[in-house]
């Protein structure tokens, strides 16, 4: 018999447990070690250690964890800050073509931010970075609700977006740090090519039934945006055709011929032939170009 069952036993020997309910009759001590309910105290660490002996368990409870790592539990880190944790994002791109030409107050490299919670951020933040982190939640805020009265399919990234800019500006857990970090980027992309697309064609149908066109077309080139994923990065080339239909091109950085295109870009006109797919973004029509290549035949 383990030294747990002997105890036990002795333990229910030497008592007598009255388990009579508030308010029965004949309640009645049988001696004077006998337990009631209300004597019964919550077992705490100690009194486990007391019951099991100091080496009679299996569970070592000076290694207690409380968090199991399942896949029905998630555990998360959350940073609680004294600034706008989007307003300190907005600092760090300010400052970052500033570091990279000297041209700002961070001299020692070591001083130069690594995360978004670092001290130099507190202390460069100005006005301005406030207020522009503010017009992004802002933006977003109003983007998001026209998706969902849309009824539009809202991605993962669009749920997290909405978790933080509804949230609390300076409590926000650890997995929303990357999306932080990028989103001034985001913003700063979004407000040029609404700017864009204003002035474009963009609620045309597309013929029914089809899915893209081929042929060659003679587009104007509009802009130029640079494109960092987290797997790739590209150029994007907007232009548009003599519908004032908004077209795309889409070119890696790396691409050791980029500068050949960029010649033909700044031109008033270029000849393109390829496949013209149908595109749709928040409700915005284009075309996506595949496939395609200058025709010299029509320079």
């Amino acid at each position: 018999m383990s030294s747990i069952q002997m105890q036990m036993r002795n333990l229910a020997k030497s008592s007598t447990l009255n388990s009579t309910l508030p308010g029965a009759q004949g309640s009645t001590l049988q001696n004077p070690s006998s337990l009631t309910l209300g004597n019964i105290q919550p077992l705490q660490v100690g009194n486990i250690k007391t019951l099991l002996g100091s080496s009679g368990s299996s569970v070592m409870l000076d290694d207690w964890e409380t968090f199991s790592n399942t896949p029905y539990a998630k555990k998360y880190e959350v940073f609680e800050t004294t600034e706008d944790i989007l307003a300190l994002s907005v600092t760090w791109q300010r400052l970052r073509p500033l570091i990279s030409h000297g041209i700002n107050n961070i001299i020692n490299p070591g001083d130069r931010p690594t995360k978004l919670t670092d001290a130099v951020l507190f202390k460069e933040m100005i006005q301005e970075d406030r207020d522009k982190a503010e017009r992004i939640r802002d933006y977003y805020s109003k983007k998001l609700m026209v998706i969902t009265l849309r009824e539009q399919r809202i991605s993962k990234f669009r749920k997290d977006l909405s978790t933080f800019v509804h949230g609390d500006s300076k409590i926000v857990k650890e997995e929303m740090m990357p999306l932080i970090y990028r989103l001034p980027e985001f913003y700063d992309y979004d407000i040029a090519f609404d700017e864009m697309v204003r002035e474009l064609n963009t609620r045309f149908e597309f013929p029914e039934n089809t899915t893209a066109w081929s042929g060659t077309k003679f587009l104007k080139p509009i802009k130029k945006f640079v494109v960092k994923l987290r797997t790739s990065r590209f150029s994007e080339y907007w232009l548009k055709d003599e519908d004032n239909k908004a077209c795309k091109i889409e070119i890696p950085i790396d691409n050791k011929l980029n500068h050949l295109w960029e010649h033909f870009f700044e031109q008033e006109s270029v000849p393109i032939q390829g496949y013209f797919k149908h595109m749709e973004r928040d409700g915005i029509n284009y075309f996506h170009l595949k496939n395609w290549e200058i025709d010299f035949t029509k320079i």
